[in-house]
């Protein structure tokens, strides 16, 4: 967090109320508070459902009723979800208590546009060096920094043609989502901006002239502001004085290297890409045509029976005879 800290002030922002997501991990939070003090801390729900898995408290009951508590927009769905939690184990209540505004999006701070309660991002990311992990160290930064130039590029020239008030393509899709949805909802004014919103029998406050938001071309822009710079060869690099560092000396194990990432329990297994077979016999999907058992013409052709051999006999002095050409024909003179 020192360096992260050193770096921000290196380019000239000295902001501190930065947004850390990451597990439960010991250490994390007073490193935080240290060097970030109006920084938000939230916590991974993944890697606490699976702190929850290890403590006793699972099953497919309580995996439903812990990602309706935490993707609950409002604290009436995550009233009704903790009350059913607690009707499952008290103890499972009690341990996601100790830090709810760090897992559950109805306690999110309003001012941070972001509503990402996993670090599934983070996967995405790893998922992209798993071609590069097995390179070294230079030329997998230099793998990553051309992979980001041209995405931060392209994203640049998008940001520059945009409109002053156009949204961007996922804000966009998020608003179509969400106007479709509100077709169920019915709003009472109520004055002063104040309105009451009713979906089906659950009513909520809103308030219009409190609310505001990043996900305009503004935020966009701000984001993509800067673009990266293309490098030169390493042979146009300058040359400083410093000392040479080697690797580190380390012993490869036995086989193959792995790239793929270890998957947990909870999580699906990968699924294959030809993951069915169809048979070229009956045309349905499951089997082929040698293990096709489904009508008479799939049935196995018998076996065909291979041509008697002739045996040669014997002489008594161990050598071979065989019979006599046919009349007619005339023998091979060896």
């Amino acid at each position: 967090m020192r360096n992260l800290r050193a770096v921000f002030q290196q380019e000239g922002c000295n902001r501190d109320d930065w947004t850390f997501i990451s597990d439960r991990m010991r250490g994390v939070d007073l490193a935080v508070h240290e060097n970030f003090p109006r920084a938000t801390r939230r916590c991974c729900s993944q890697h606490l459902y699976m702190n929850c898995k290890n403590g006793g408290w699972s099953g497919e009951l309580f995996h439903k009723l812990f990602w309706i508590a935490a993707n609950a927009f409002n604290p009436y769905v995550f009233n009704k979800a903790i009350e059913k939690i607690t009707d499952f184990d008290p103890n499972a209540t009690k341990y996601l208590d100790t830090c709810t505004e760090q897992w559950s999006r109805h306690q999110f701070d309003p001012e941070v546009c972001c509503d990402h309660n996993t670090t599934n991002f983070v996967e995405s990311f790893n998922a992209l060096t798993k071609s590069y992990r097995d390179l070294p160290v230079l030329t997998l930064f230099e793998a990553i920094r051309q992979w980001a130039m041209q995405r931060i590029g392209v994203r640049f020239d998008k940001a520059v043609n945009m409109e002053p008030h156009q949204l961007t393509e996922y804000a966009r899709q998020e608003l179509e989502l969400r106007g479709a949805e509100s077709r169920f909802c019915y709003s009472t004014p109520c004055g002063g901006g104040e309105y009451e919103v009713r979906d089906g029998n659950v009513h909520f406050p809103v308030r219009i002239d409190t609310r505001r938001c990043g996900c305009g071309g503004a935020a966009y822009k701000q984001t993509y502001a800067e673009h990266m710079h293309p490098m030169p060869d390493p042979s146009q690099w300058p040359e400083y004085s410093l000392p040479t560092i080697n690797p580190p000396g380390i012993k490869r194990s036995a086989g193959r290297p792995p790239k793929q990432r270890k998957r947990n329990a909870m999580e699906a297994k990968k699924r294959k890409r030809h993951s069915s077979v169809k048979c070229g016999k009956c045309k349905e999907m499951g089997h082929n045509a040698r293990t096709c058992k489904n009508g008479a013409g799939s049935s196995k052709a018998p076996p065909k029976q291979r041509a008697p051999t002739k045996k040669r006999k014997a002489s008594s002095d161990g050598a071979s005879t065989s019979k006599a050409p046919p009349k007619g024909k005339r023998s091979k003179q060896a």
